[in-house]
């Protein structure tokens, strides 16, 4: 067990009259505590008489410990609530092997958690690379636009349809990083909230009839899509700098939605006009060059129950319910333009410690995404007027 840092030894003399006795002795007879210590910090009386008797014992409370780790078998800690109490003595690695979901390869992960640094890597320092697609993933903040870049990528290099691009070493870098993080367990950090330094990565998509098709990921984080879609100069100077929405390349955009905001209304109607807003400026932009808009519903996993008989059905009536004008506006740009309009749902797989670590991945919903953009990169623009469906299938 770790020795208690300056600052933990702090906290833990600031709140000593919350913590069990049976963790106090154990600090004591570890050194990192003493009895004079407790008492200047206002140790209670009863304490100090259960203390004084006891420090030449060893003691333990398993009622404590049962309830704690019970909650950590009912999801109420999140991963790195847990590291903290192992790291203070809250809990010993025994009891969290012994009385927890936890084995030996995942509390060797939690004590040496580390949460995931941020690379900022700036999109304006080079032109999107011409004759290629440029995929846009647009949403508000915490919609998890980097968990599905992250997600994509790892199920794509796996399979062998995504290999690196070193067009920029610094985005590969990036990409590398938000991937070992999903595969670690871990959420990726979200993209950086700086209008200079939007995640803009390189890659090519090696499709099953042989042919390669380089594109380009432009990601927008959720505090810099809110502003740019009120300021004039954050537009100008960040997502269109150096001409990213103007040039020539064939362009599809993922507007992502978060399922779970459909708890909180407000967020929900205050998500719709910026999203309205996004779209005239795209309007303005490169909407003539886009071939297809997504509704990627994200967080699947939240769907209830009835939902999974068919989940992009859901996702789809999920979306034209709570975002009706959007969905209005949308049909009107498609009729102009002649885009393809699809929903997909969206999931990263199942979590456990208060969704703070994945356990296990979904492969189908990167998979079905990965062979959507594969049909829509090798097609022809056409079509699309109100005799087609509004929303097309994968």
């Amino acid at each position: 067990m770790s020795k208690l840092t300056s600052l933990q030894k702090q906290a833990l003399l600031k709140g000593i009259n919350q913590i069990p006795v049976s963790l106090i002795k154990r600090k004591i007879d570890a050194g990192e505590l003493t009895l004079e210590e407790c008492i200047e910090n206002g140790l209670d009386a009863s304490k100090i008489k259960e203390l004084t008797e006891l420090l030449g014992g060893i003691i333990e409370d398993p009622d404590y410990y049962g309830a704690f780790c019970e909650r950590i078998n009912n999801g109420e800690l999140c991963i790195w609530e847990i590291q903290n109490a192992l790291h203070v003595g809250e809990v010993t690695e025994r009891h969290l092997l012994e009385q927890t979901i936890i084995d030996d390869n995942l509390l060797d992960k939690i004590k040496n958690f580390n949460p995931p640094q941020q690379v900022l890597p700036h999109a304006n320092d080079v032109s999107l690379r011409d004759n290629s697609t440029d995929i846009f993933i647009l949403g508000g903040l915490g919609s998890g636009k980097t968990s599905i870049l992250a997600s994509l990528f790892n199920y794509g290099e796996k399979e062998g349809y995504l290999v690196d691009d070193l067009y920029s070493i610094e985005r590969v870098n990036y990409k590398n990083q938000i991937v070992d993080n999903l595969r670690e367990g871990f959420f990726p950090p979200s993209a950086p909230s700086d209008q200079y330094a939007i995640p803009y990565i390189t890659t090519e998509l090696h499709s099953n009839d042989g042919k390669i098709h380089p594109l380009n990921f432009i990601e927008m984080s959720g505090e810099f899509f809110t502003a740019a879609t009120t300021d004039l100069t954050v537009w100008r100077d960040g997502i269109d700098a150096q001409g990213y929405l103007s040039n020539s390349n064939k362009k599809l955009f993922f507007f992502v939605i978060d399922f779970e905001s459909h708890i909180d209304k407000y967020k929900v109607s205050t998500q719709e006009p910026s999203l309205n807003l996004m779209l005239s400026k795209l309007d303005k932009k490169c909407l003539k060059n886009t071939y297809c808009i997504y509704i990627i519903v994200n967080k699947s996993d939240k769907f209830p129950p009835e939902a999974d008989v068919n989940k992009s059905a859901y996702a789809q009536a999920f979306f034209m319910d709570n975002f009706p004008s959007f969905y209005t506006n949308l049909k009107v740009k498609k009729e102009k333009y002649g885009f393809e309009l699809k929903s997909m749902h969206f999931s990263l797989g199942k979590f456990i410690f208060k969704n703070s670590y994945l356990t296990q991945f979904n492969n189908e919903c990167p998979s079905n995404l990965i062979s959507s953009i594969s049909k829509q990169v090798s097609r022809r623009k056409g079509g699309g007027g109100w005799f087609s469906r509004i929303f097309r299938e994968r």
